[in-house]
Formats: C-alpha cells, structure tokens, sequence
C-alpha cells in the first residue's frame, strides 16, 4: 500500500464511522420514540428495555453500513477536490480507477465484516433481544416467518399453530401418519385444542383421532389425556420458532431442508438465505455508485448535488431489489436470482461508469 493509499483509506475511515454513529443514534432514537411507552405499557423494567435496544445495534450497524460508505466516498473525494488534492493526483498522471482503490476495498472490508456480523453477532443479539421482550412482558414469540410451524418426524407431519409459554404450550397441534416415509397414504389423525409438556412428553386433556384406510375414514374417537406423538422437546421448539434475522445461513439452510422434506412452500426462506450473503455486499455496491457521481459533481457544490444525485441512485436500486425479492418469495425468480441480481447489475453499472470518466471534474 503506498503512502497515497494509505492517506485516502485514512480519510475515508474517518468519514465512515462518525457516520455510522449518527446514523444507528437516529435509527435507535427512532425506534425508542416508536416503541418505548409500548414497552412501559406492558411492565417491562426500564433495565430490560436499556438491553433490548443495546442489543439491536449490531442489527442497526449492519443495516446502516451501506449509507455510511456513501456518504463516506463523497465527502473523500469532494474534500479532495476543494483542497486541490485531486488536481494535484491527476495531474501526476494517477486515474480515477486507480485513485478508487483504497476507497473499494475499504468498502469491501466493510461488506466483510458486516457478512460477519449477520452470521455470528447479529442472529444471536436479536434473538436474545427478541426474547427478552416477550420473556418478560408474557407475549408469545411468533413463528419463523409466520404464525405456523410443520414438522416432519419420519412417516408423520405435524402441524401446531403456534407455541407458547417459552416452548412448552403448542396451540391447536395435529398429527397426520402416514404408512411409510413417502406420505401418499394417510392412516391416522390427531386433532387437539392444545398440548402442554409435561415430564419428557406432550399431552392433550382431548383428542380427536381418526383412521383411515386407502384414504377412507373407518373409524372417529375422542381420547382423554392422551399423549401425543412428538419428539420434539420445547427447547427444539424455541429454535424452530426463529425469523430469519435471528438465525444464520447453517441454521436456515436446515430450516429449509425441512420444509422440502415435508413438501412446504420453502422459496421465501430459500431467498433469505441468499439474501444474508448478498445484503452485506451492499456496501460496496454503494461506494462504486457514488465513486463516479463525486467524480463528476462540482467543487462548491458538490455534497448536497452528489449527496442528491447519490440518494436518487440509491433509491433506484433499492426498488429494482426489492421487485427482485417479491419475485423470488412468488417462486417466479430462482432463489439466487432474487437476491443477487441487483447487486450484479448495479456494480457493473458503477464499474462502467467508473471506467469511463477519464478525468473528473475539478472546478
């Protein structure tokens, strides 16, 4: 790295992180001033609520790090024209793919490190965050992306409504049993209002059991404290019952692969898993948008036209994105697709860009 690189990263640093830290300060003010009496209303202490939304910053970091690295490239390479560096560089015979360097791949070491972060800091935080609220106000925790769950256990597939009571209350479960491991012929079915844990097993006060054969109902019984046929303990089932924000990609990936096994509509977690990957790289996709607008914008003017100019691009993309995503949760776009392809787009339209300016504007 030479001593001109090495400047520039300095620079850009110094512009990136005061700008997370009024960014996550607006973005927590915000959330506090939107749920903070709610939280009160509800008999949370005011220690639990202070954790709660300490433990949100990571998620916030990670949300604000592509804006930051915007703002960042901007304010570097305009403060560079007004000083009269930039001229100064070119006219040094330096390019403006060359000057970018240090700007990109600090903006890559951001991308990294937020991949990082949704992986192995973020999940956890918001799980532990998320529970703390329900944990202590009473509420029951939601199910991963809806308000449902299905199960597969060998030949039967379990349905339950929602789980409550840290796991160990399950709303309206049923049991559909198959003859054997392909789930054509159902022969048994257990309905129940609800089923609690009780010593190593879950029990229901009433269930209605019916048996069919060849698919034909021959037989309807209503059984009294009967225990059900589930393995899955509620420690299992806190794990099941988690958003896609509060697992990583090794735990949505087997959240998937249950989903297949069982025939469920998997494509929106299937997205969300690509997404983790392809959110994080955000951040450079941003800088390379705005190298080439600082390049162009005038000297006096340059931060609120770049800074216009900037937000109007970012906007776009994130339009052409989310449409990207809406399709892929329909099953329309594969998986992959969704949540890549407007990263691919716009960082080449960024590289193009970027290539093609063979001198910025310098007055």
């Amino acid at each position: 790295m030479t001593l001109l690189d090495r400047y520039i990263t300095r620079k850009w640093i110094l512009y990136f992180f005061p700008a997370v830290v009024v960014l996550v300060t607006v973005f927590l003010a915000s959330d506090v001033a939107l749920t903070f009496w709610d939280y009160s209303r509800r008999g949370l202490s005011s220690g639990i609520v202070a954790l709660h939304y300490f433990l949100k910053t990571p998620y916030l970091l990670y949300q604000t790090a592509p804006v930051a690295s915007l703002i960042a490239t901007l304010l570097t390479l305009t403060g560079m024209k007004r000083n009269g560096e930039m001229t100064a560089i070119f006219t040094s015979g330096i390019s403006g793919v060359r000057l970018s360097l240090p700007i990109l791949a600090s903006a890559l070491c951001v991308s990294l490190l937020s991949f990082y972060m949704t992986e192995s800091v973020v999940p956890g935080a918001n799980r532990i965050s998320r529970d703390l609220v329900h944990k202590n106000s009473g509420a029951g925790a939601s199910v991963v992306g809806t308000d449902r769950i299905w199960l597969r256990d060998g030949n039967r597939v379990i349905h339950i409504r929602s789980v409550e009571n840290e796991g160990t209350m399950l709303t309206e479960p049923t049991i559909l049993q198959f003859e054997d491991g392909g789930l054509r012929s159902l022969n048994l079915r257990l309905d129940a209002g609800s089923a609690h844990w009780d010593n190593g097993t879950w029990r229901a006060e009433k269930v209605f059991l019916r048996r069919f054969t060849n698919g034909i109902l021959i037989d309807t019984k209503v059984l009294n404290n009967e225990r059900l046929p589930i393995r899955t303990n509620p420690d299992e089932f806190q794990r099941v019952r988690r958003k896609p924000e509060e697992m990583g990609r090794s735990q949505l990936k087997k959240y998937i692969r249950n989903l297949k096994v069982a025939g469920l509509p998997y494509a929106r977690y299937e997205v969300n898993f690509f997404q983790k990957a392809s959110a994080a790289i955000i951040s450079l996709v941003f800088t390379i948008l705005s190298l080439p607008v600082a390049f162009i914008v005038p000297v006096r003017s340059g931060v609120p036209m770049g800074i216009g100019i900037s937000i109007f691009l970012g906007a776009v993309f994130w339009s052409f994105y989310t449409l990207s995503l809406s399709l892929g949760f329909a099953g329309i776009l594969p998986a992959s697709i969704a949540a890549w392809s407007a990263q691919v787009v716009f960082f080449l339209l960024g590289l193009a860009a970027l290539a093609l300016i063979r001198r910025p504007r310098l007055h």
